[in-house]
């Protein structure tokens, strides 16, 4: 049975080290911002409020139409009498949309293999209890990375990447667990063997 002190350096890496990770990836490869794409400041005003009686008619415009329909946002510019008229789409919200679904292809292609590392190590590092932080942090780092794209894969990529990381699962249960109770076992057998003797 492990002690408390075991057991709180095993949470203390698999909490902290996928942190330590997700910041300096988030401080060397920084996160698009909608304000970079999007400003407010673009939104025209009407400078003449619409006149009491004016005809404002608000026609159907297949321009503004397409521009809905290819995610854009209309733009709208306003004549003398504070009438509002489509001017043109802006696809600053796509474009954003587009720079995060990159970003977030990116880490996950960062963040994957090195959590899959992470659990490498602490399968294979000698004293249990840190290799035990280390393949909780590794598995953690995984599942981020995947959190990160999984709203952008398509269905079938996302379920080849679940049966992946079962697989690593299952895999790190067989090499750290399994065989260690097999090197157990062996251990008791030859006590045995020895107390016979």
């Amino acid at each position: 049975m492990m002690d408390a002190k075991k057991i709180a350096l095993i949470i203390g890496i698999a909490v902290l080290l996928p942190l330590f990770i997700g910041l300096f990836v988030d401080a060397v490869y920084t996160e698009p911002q909608y304000n970079n794409y999007c400003n407010d400041s673009r939104y025209v005003y009407p400078t003449v409020p619409a006149k009491v009686g004016a005809n404002c008619t608000y026609e159907p415009n297949p321009s503004q139409d397409k521009c809905y329909q290819d995610q854009g946002i209309a733009r709208m510019k306003y004549d003398a009498n504070g009438c509002e008229h489509f001017d043109y789409c802006d696809y600053c919200s796509k474009d954003f949309s587009t720079a995060q679904q990159e970003y977030n292809r990116t880490i996950f292609f960062i963040l994957l293999p090195i959590g899959l590392i992470i659990v490498i190590l602490g399968i294979y590092l000698a004293i249990d209890y840190i290799g035990a932080g280390l393949m909780f942090a590794g598995l953690i780092t995984m599942f981020y990375a995947t959190f990160r794209y999984f709203s952008d894969m398509s269905k079938l990529v996302r379920a080849l990447v679940i049966l992946i990381e079962l697989a690593i699962i299952i895999w790190i249960g067989y090499k750290k667990i399994d065989q260690k109770h097999e090197e157990e076992k062996k251990q008791k057998e030859e006590k045995k063997k020895k107390r016979v003797k």
